[in-house]
């Protein structure tokens, strides 16, 4: 047992330090989700499928030309789409402030996100700005995609991995 166990801390090393590597990156980024894979090509050709993105939230004002990463609270994932006009005006329905309201489009979509936001909005807030895209690494992010839409090469890789702490 002691022996399995020994076998065992390694790991825990391992995932225990990529964690805090990911919390480090969230509080420097000021960014709940730093780092994210492209899973479609509308932001071609500045970004593909597959490509990893970094992102960074301590900008206080989105500028045309910018590209933030909206996720809505319902959304199951973010959404990466050019900032293509923003304004200052008062939330619809909001306490009177004025804030940044922000219009998106994907590069490669012939038309703006209008039709991708919760309800009758016209735009997004800047509250719903996850982080502005700093940079990318190209094709990285297949991993995490085939890991995704293929099941078993998942288990595949747990088992092996599995095998390979059981047996050493």
């Amino acid at each position: 047992m002691r022996k399995s166990l020994q076998h065992l801390l390694p790991v825990l090393q391992t995932l225990g330090a990529i964690f805090m590597l990911w919390k480090g990156l969230s509080v420097v980024t000021n960014s709940p989700c730093p780092v994210h894979v492209v899973i479609s090509e509308s932001m071609a050709p500045a970004f593909h499928r597959g490509d990893i993105i970094v992102l960074s939230n301590l900008q206080r004002e989105i500028r045309v030309g910018d590209i933030p990463v909206v996720w809505f609270k319902q959304a199951p994932l973010p959404m990466v789409h050019r900032a293509v006009k923003v304004l200052w005006e008062t939330r619809p329905g909001g306490g009177g402030d004025v804030e940044q309201l922000i219009l998106t489009k994907g590069d490669n979509n012939e038309l703006e996100d209008v039709a991708l936001y919760p309800g009758d909005r016209e735009y997004v807030y800047r509250d719903e700005i996850i982080g502005v895209v700093r940079g990318y690494l190209p094709f990285l992010g297949w991993i995490t995609i085939l890991l995704n839409e293929v099941p078993y090469l998942k288990f595949g890789l747990i088992g092996g991995l599995a095998l390979i702490g059981a047996f050493t």
